[in-house]
């Protein structure tokens, strides 16, 4: 790799490192099947995975300011990041399933809105709703009193439909 391509690498990762869910994967372990499954179920759901040269994801850190990462930019390492802005949760979420699956590799450390993140704290944040789900169960939530509303208020006609009709075969008997 020339100058002018490690420059561009860097200049990539500053773009990468600046979105707001960033995790930093150790694939030791995975062999090239297991890499290609894992990226196929992350472009799926819009996250990139890429292997980065440690110095050159260190040079971006900086240029960054970005403390607290380098002591996991050790070993062969690639990058994963959601392609959407406000996804923090799908990454972490993908990655975890995927290693428990094959008990292999390791999220070694994230970069989640503007803090370092490791272990338990990746852990968690994998099991959050993302935010189009946070979406979904807020209308529902504003949605379901419209909703018991709507029934309670349609209820009383038909109550009084099927009383008619009660009455009406029982006269016809």
């Amino acid at each position: 790799m020339n100058k002018e391509q490690k420059q561009q690498v860097v200049k990539d990762f500053v773009g990468v490192f600046s979105k707001p869910g960033v995790y930093l994967m150790d694939f030791k372990g995975l062999n090239v099947a297991e890499i290609t499954e894992l990226r196929s179920m992350l472009r799926k759901a819009d996250v990139s995975m890429r292997v980065v040269k440690n110095t050159l994801a260190k040079r971006a850190l900086k240029s960054l300011s970005i403390d607290g990462l380098d002591d996991y930019l050790v070993g062969p390492t690639s990058v994963v990041w959601s392609q959407l802005d406000d996804d923090l949760v799908t990454p972490a979420r993908l990655l975890l399933e995927f290693l428990k699956k094959y008990d292999k590799g390791a999220v070694k450390a994230g970069f989640v809105d503007g803090s370092v993140v490791v272990g338990d704290e990746i852990n968690t944040l994998s099991k959050l709703p993302t935010k189009q789900e946070l979406y979904g169960q807020i209308a529902s939530a504003l949605n379901a009193p419209m909703v018991k509303l709507a029934q309670t208020l349609n209820a009383l006609p038909v109550k009084f439909v099927r009383t008619v009709d009660a009455l009406r075969k029982k006269k016809s008997e």
